[in-house]
């Protein structure tokens, strides 16, 4: 991501820099008296991050909702063109938790939250808050005003599907099912809500890996998962359908058959 300095004598002073750097944007906030757009943005966070759906059993713990809470509202002050919706609670948990399972030298599931320090959460936290930013530069237009970004890129998916398999495009377009129907959601949170969360690394690996051609990889991704289930969609009436698609059956998957899909774009 270009967040660690590629020479090595530089990244110590490089990182120390960032963090402190992050503490200091974070408690100005903390100090700032907050005007009334600014209590509904921290508002709306605070309804959004129970309902996170993405590795949701360390929200549970309080060290970990507030730090996600101060990185989501943040960013959002300081990049008042995208600010906060909602979506972005779902993409910045799996930051976190990657950076404090580091510690222990674990998969991010095996977590301990109650051996990490508090200095450890401060470091983690403010290495989350960067990477994040980072990773929503990518699609900066995908979390503006209107989300033109993924009007677009839903767009696209219906153009890839229609050229890949217009049989299953007539068929969605036949029965009253939009593009929008679902890829809106799956491009939003970009497929963290729709696997199990140990495949959750592997596909953050992913999205890392592919840069600047995220964009172009995830509406990939969206065709790829509807051409796998084509002929069961075919078979199918709306609310069949979209019940489908709304809750595929991807949850029992392993990283081996998440990994496969990459591959297939």
């Amino acid at each position: 991501m270009g967040y660690i300095p590629l020479n090595a004598d530089r990244r110590k002073i490089s990182l120390g820099r960032k963090r402190i750097k992050y503490t200091h944007l974070a408690e100005k906030l903390d100090n700032d008296i907050l005007g009334s757009d600014d209590l509904v943005l921290l508002h709306q966070i605070q309804i959004d991050l129970p309902r996170t759906v993405v590795y949701r059993e360390f929200l549970e713990h309080a060290e970990i909702r507030l730090a996600v809470q101060r990185v989501l509202f943040t960013r959002a002050l300081r990049n008042p063109t995208s600010s906060y919706v909602q979506g972005m609670n779902e993409l910045m948990v799996p930051f976190l938790i990657a950076f404090l399972a580091e510690f222990q030298a674990v998969p991010p599931l095996e977590l301990d939250v109650s051996e990490i320090t508090t200095s450890q959460f401060h470091v983690a936290e403010a290495d989350s808050y960067w990477c994040f930013c980072k990773f929503l530069g990518v699609m900066q237009n995908h979390y503006t005003f209107g989300q033109p970004g993924i009007q677009e890129s839903c767009f696209k998916v219906k153009e890839l599907l229609k050229r890949a398999d217009s049989e299953l495009y007539e068929h969605l377009t036949n029965e009253g099912v939009d593009v929008l129907h679902f890829a809106f959601r799956w491009l939003n949170c970009l497929f963290l809500r729709e696997f199990p969360a140990k495949c959750i690394p592997r596909l953050m690996d992913t999205y890392l890996a592919e840069g600047d051609d995220l964009p172009h990889f995830i509406e990939h991704f969206c065709l790829v998962i509807l051409l796998k289930w084509s002929a069961q969609f075919k078979e199918m009436t709306f609310q069949s359908i979209v019940s489908f698609i709304q809750n595929p059956p991807t949850k029992r998957w392993t990283v081996s058959e998440v990994r496969y899909f990459p591959q297939m774009h």
